[in-house]
């Protein structure tokens, strides 16, 4: 039923969304990304460079052992080009200004590494920074990432759904100190003042907060890319307690834009990955009517409360339909805190108990636990996925709360990022993940081009490890695009299937969370099998 009602309403967003029209930014964008490639490609200025990651992660050396050599003259040059066309681009389009603040704060955070790059090396000589010189690579990361998690709690929007995914699913394709500053935007983002909060809910409800709620708390317990939530009593159940989640003003244009402003650049640098983008972009278009996402958290309430082996251990808050709005979403509270918070404090606690043996039986008990946890979330999204046909496609871990440590129950929250399966495409996924199961090359090769993925070879040596790294499980310590580069020196990625890519988003998002807790051996088609096998016995197929 869930499934049914969103179908309207996420056709009428996909209409609504703005074409992708070029304008005076993609300019600036061009001049920008040159400057990414300038970074990536030393052939770009004079003299072989060393690839970014590698600089930025560590140094590295040519093969006769002497540093690569990295012209900083080349920085200014580009920096300067970009900069001048931002400025002649920025003064029309609000989307183009907040592309050109971010590129300044990032290219800030650029030059600390090109700086320290030049130090170290003594290739070149600047007067009043001698200390630089002693500056590790380690202290370089700690001050970046504070500006960088600064830049990113001022820019808000699409840029701390970014963070938030770059520190959950792909924390190795960052320095540590980078995932330790961005992740903590996944449970507290930049929240808005309550002044302005609380004229949107009066607005909204069309009457004073205190004629609607008996108690409100006027400070956030969480903030996150589109809105924050409050903790509040209803004046009409003075029992139920509820979490009140307001959309920040105009964060729907804000965040098109930023989105705008990627695949823009997406497009240039890899334009074999824009049906994924586009099809993110249509889903985050689903996070602005709180309405519609009332109701689709009431449907998959209704979908775990039908299944006997989710009934008692997946909680989802029911919502208060008369107190939401497009804008506005009244929900029951959920008591407890975000999973990874809840074991952290659960480990510092038996970290500081006395005596060795007690503290060894204890850690032994929360990392049993923790692995209970991690695999109930993971077969709760596959579910969703392959029974219910509708799912959410947001499980980073500040949407997964541990309600209760005696139960060892789970909530599963925000579902504004959401997809719904034709019978057609859950049936396509399902046979994926059978062939991931038997390790069928040739199987997971029909199923990969049945969903619509495309290389110029279609090598199955390529095929194959695309999706068992995207969909399955690590297959090498690395992100999907950093396997992406190391594997196109056998084949080329053309194009990628773009609904599909959200279930290896929700893959890869729990998979991170569960490295993040020291797992790095999860199977989400292991954990999956059931699912799996049930799906393909309802379309008349046998695993």
């Amino acid at each position: 039923p869930a499934a049914a009602e969103a179908q309207p309403f996420l056709r009428q967003k996909e209409q609504q969304m703005p074409p992708h029209s070029s304008s005076s930014s993609r300019v600036m964008v061009v001049a920008v990304v040159f400057l990414g490639l300038s970074v990536d490609r030393g052939d770009t200025f004079s003299g072989p460079a060393p690839p970014w990651w590698s600089r930025f992660q560590g140094w590295s050396s040519n093969d006769d052992g002497g540093p690569r050599r990295f012209p900083p003259l080349g920085w200014p040059l580009v920096c300067g080009t970009a900069g001048g066309v931002a400025l002649g681009s920025a003064v029309s389009s609000e989307r183009v200004r907040r592309s050109v603040r971010f590129q300044a704060g990032l290219a800030v955070i650029l030059s600390r590494y090109v700086a320290w790059w030049a130090l170290d090396r003594n290739s070149l000589s600047l007067g009043g920074m001698g200390d630089a010189r002693n500056q590790t690579l380690e202290e370089v990361h700690e001050r970046t990432a504070v500006e960088m998690e600064e830049l990113v709690r001022q820019m808000r929007g699409a840029y701390v759904k970014s963070a938030q995914i770059l520190s959950s699913a792909f924390p190795e394709t960052l320095p540590a100190a980078w995932v330790r500053r961005l992740e903590t935007l996944v449970d507290d983002a930049p929240a808005r003042p309550w002044p302005e909060t609380k004229r949107v809910i009066e607005r909204e409800l069309g009457s004073p907060l205190e004629a609607t709620f008996l108690s409100f708390d006027p400070t956030p317990v969480a903030a996150a890319s589109v809105g924050q939530v409050h903790r509040a009593t209803l004046k009409a159940d003075p029992e139920r307690e509820v979490a009140v989640k307001i959309q920040y003003p105009g964060v729907e244009n804000v965040m098109i834009g930023d989105l705008e402003n990627i695949r823009r650049v997406v497009s240039i640098l890899k334009p074999a990955l824009l049906p994924a983008v586009d099809e993110f972009r249509m889903r985050v278009s689903g996070e602005f009517d709180y309405a519609e996402e009332g109701a689709r958290a009431d449907g998959v309430k209704l979908f775990f409360d039908r299944r006997r082996d989710f009934r008692h251990r997946v909680v989802v808050p029911a919502s208060v339909p008369s107190l939401t709005t497009s804008k506005v979403l009244v929900m029951d509270w959920l008591e407890g805190g975000s999973l990874r918070e809840s074991l952290r404090r659960d480990f510092q606690k038996i970290h500081a108990r006395r005596g060795g043996l007690r503290r060894t039986v204890g850690l032994v008990r929360l990392r049993r636990r923790a692995r209970k946890a991690l695999e109930l979330v993971v077969k709760a999204h596959g579910a969703m996925i392959f029974d219910n046909s509708a799912f959410t496609v947001d499980p980073h871990p500040g949407n997964i709360i541990a309600c209760d440590s005696a139960t060892r129950k789970i909530g599963v929250i925000d579902f504004g990022n959401f997809k719904i399966f034709t019978p057609s495409e859950r049936l396509n996924v399902a046979r994926l993940y059978a062939a991931l199961l038997k390790k069928d090359t040739d199987a997971i090769v029909r199923a990969m081009i049945a969903i619509g993925f495309r290389s110029q070879k279609m090598d199955p040596d390529f095929v194959v490890s695309f999706a068992t790294q995207c969909f399955d499980r690590d297959v090498v310590d690395a992100s999907p695009y950093q396997l992406l580069q190391s594997l196109e020196k056998k084949d080329r990625l053309l194009t990628i299937p773009s609904g599909y890519m959200l279930v290896c988003r929700v893959s890869l998002l729990v998979r991170g969370l569960a490295r993040r807790l020291g797992y790095y051996d999860f199977s989400c088609a292991d954990l999956w099998r059931n699912e799996v096998k049930h799906c393909l016995r309802h379309f008349g197929e046998d695993l």
